[in-house]
């Protein structure tokens, strides 16, 4: 094993940012490649900055959010550890509250709980209120061998000896009895899920499974209070502290781990397994012995079933103060509800064209989010996309053009990385307010809506029934075909102008239940009669016949996506549409039978009759 490979810099020149760029890497490396995060157990996460670095982060099977912050540098000739505190912050409907302290329990129920836990680092009691553990990552001098531990106790227990009373409409209500528990947390069982989900994200970066496996337990204490303010605490027979550690290459984990374990009473039981021997049954099903193999099955997958793994690219536009970074804002807010990955790149040189070059090629990501990349181009498009495709796998990149860009001018460039990337269309922002003088002044707004796929006319709260309709016709005058929505603040389902991917056959129907549920219940929206459809096909289609109706499809129909067959080929296609525009491709899943159409417009019901168009088509 070498870190140094991965990681060029010198960890150990400055141990304390080394350690935490090292803790980052594990982190982000692995979620930005859309299945590895995926089957590890990822399901978001962020960077929190203040003067320590940290993240917030979810995991699978935890409705919740974890916490992981540095906390400090230990050194010795040897080795150095850094250690990483553990929160969890419960979601304030999930069981789990009833068994934190009273003050963590209505802390959750505060009305900007998740905001602050967002921003945890700022708030150094709710660090302490929720903490389950410390995360102990540890490097040797030579930096080609790795220990990762974790501490924990098997539950956080404090007991109220006076009892817990409130104040309640004049009278005095007992919320727990004397000598009752005001804290029974299971936090080595959680921190554990967390620890497993880490875990495999090394053996996944560092392309190998651990070498030694060590688990030791002690008696554990609990905490007594009184009314006073006093406290004390008692070692109980049935609370243990945990400690388990995982190492990577050769070496003497044994001495690493007797400098960071803090002995307070002796081991009641420790267990330690080393590469050959038979795995110890608690942890043979742990991902992180073959979370290493992820990446080469994945891609061997991806070939055989014929997937196209490519991001999507979506070229977004519109004029200064139409409204585009609301819109990006909501995009991506969606795709992190549905654990997706966004690169943005931001244009900056506007009307000059994309000649010239990346500002730093070594550095093009200067934001990492929640759910998104981004970066800004000062030079080729294909460039640009290579930059991120090195470090990342996004789903989605999304090339935010200026307000004074052409979207005529990236024409050339686009056609040139269909290699790379899967290009969707050209989404135009229009500014409401500002339509009629912007239109009338600038021919740059006019190429932006003559080049657009999907016209979003925003501020529609701001407009009358009859400007809206004004400003409709002509829209439709400048662009015949483009589907013409109109948001509030750019919020729309991304859904129904994106639509959704039949290649992902993997929970088709969950797929089919959440984008139903997304055109009703996605924050408030209101879709102008927008809504979705699947078609059946139970037979091969008439190619002539079939593309002869596309071509006459009615215009208020503007995405279309789905897998046929013909009856002059024998293999699957996959077809897609949008804005007029088609494109047909061979599908090699063999073992996926369904054939259907996915459709989204306006008024479906009433601009397409489900019965005549299948029958047209079977």
């Amino acid at each position: 094993m070498e870190l140094k490979k991965l990681f060029p810099n010198n960890i150990l020149s400055s141990p304390d940012t080394g350690i935490q760029e090292l803790m980052r890497g594990f982190l982000i490396r692995t979620n930005f490649v859309p299945a590895v995060r995926h089957v590890i157990g990822w399901r978001g996460l962020k960077e929190s900055f203040t003067d320590i670095e940290g993240w917030t982060a979810k995991i699978k099977g935890f409705s919740g959010i974890f916490g992981l912050y540095f906390e400090k540098i230990e050194t010795n000739d040897e080795w150095v550890n850094g250690r990483f505190a553990v929160n969890y912050f419960p979601d304030p409907d999930e069981e789990i509250v009833e068994q934190s302290s009273v003050q963590a329990a209505l802390f959750t129920q505060k009305e900007d709980y998740l905001k602050l836990v967002r921003d945890f680092l700022s708030y150094s009691d709710l660090c302490e209120l929720f903490n389950i553990g410390i995360v102990n990552l540890c490097v040797n001098r030579s930096e080609d061998v790795l220990l990762l531990g974790l501490e924990s106790i098997s539950r956080q227990r404090v007991i109220a000896k006076d009892g817990i009373s409130i104040s309640r409409n004049g009278s005095t209500v007992e919320i727990v009895e004397p000598g009752g528990y005001d804290q029974d947390f299971p936090s080595y069982s959680t921190a554990l899920a967390f620890y497993e989900v880490l875990a495999a994200s090394i053996s996944f970066n560092i392309g190998e499974p651990p070498a030694y496996l060590k688990k030791e337990s002690r008696i554990g204490s609990e905490i007594t209070y009184d009314s006073s303010g006093n406290y004390w605490e008692d070692f109980s027979e049935d609370l243990q502290e945990e400690y388990l550690y995982l190492g990577y290459g050769k070496a003497n984990f044994e001495k690493c781990i007797e400098k960071i374990a803090k002995r307070k009473a002796p081991f009641k039981k420790t267990v330690v397994w080393k590469e050959g021997d038979i795995k110890i049954p608690d942890y043979k099903d742990a991902l992180w012995w073959n979370a290493h193999k992820i990446s080469d099955y994945k891609t061997l997958d991806k070939k055989a079933l014929g997937i196209d793994d490519r991001p999507q690219l979506i070229v977004l536009t519109g004029f200064l103060g139409s409204g585009k970074t609301s819109f990006l804002q909501n995009f991506i807010e969606y795709q992190i509800q549905l654990n997706r990955f966004v690169a943005i790149i931001q244009n900056e040189i506007g009307e000059v064209g994309l000649d010239g070059k990346l500002l730093d090629h070594d550095y093009s990501v200067i934001e990492i989010d929640e759910g998104c990349v981004c970066c800004t181009l000062v030079g080729n498009l294909k460039n640009a996309i290579h930059q991120i495709l090195s470090r990342f796998q996004p789903d989605y990149i999304v090339l935010e053009t200026t307000g004074l860009a052409n979207p005529y001018n990236l024409l050339n460039e686009i056609s040139e990385v269909d290699e790379l990337v899967r290009f969707d269309s050209v989404t135009t922002i229009v500014d409401g307010i500002n339509f009629e003088k912007s239109v009338k002044d600038y021919e740059v707004v006019r190429d932006q809506i003559k080049a657009a796929d999907i016209l979003l006319l925003n501020k529609k709260d701001l407009l009358s029934e009859t400007q809206i309709k004004q400003i409709n016709q002509k829209l439709r005058e400048l662009n015949p075909n483009a589907p013409i929505m109109t948001t509030k603040r750019g919020d729309i389902n991304p859904a129904l102008i994106y639509g959704v991917d039949p290649q992902d056959t993997e929970k088709l129907a969950d797929r089919e239940k959440l984008q139903k549920e997304s055109l009703n219940t996605h924050h408030s929206h209101e879709y102008d009669c927008l809504s979705s459809i699947k078609i059946d096909l139970n037979k091969p289609l008439d190619r002539e016949l079939f593309l002869q109706q596309i071509r006459n499809i009615s215009k208020y129909i503007f995405r279309i996506k789905g897998i046929v067959e013909f009856k002059d080929n024998d293999n699957p296609m996959l077809f897609q549409f949008v804005a007029g525009r088609y494109e047909i491709s061979e599908y090699r899943n063999s073992k996926f039978k369904d054939r259907f159409l996915i459709l989204i417009g306006q008024n479906i019901e009433k601009n397409l009759s489900v019965y005549n168009f299948s029958s047209a088509f079977s």
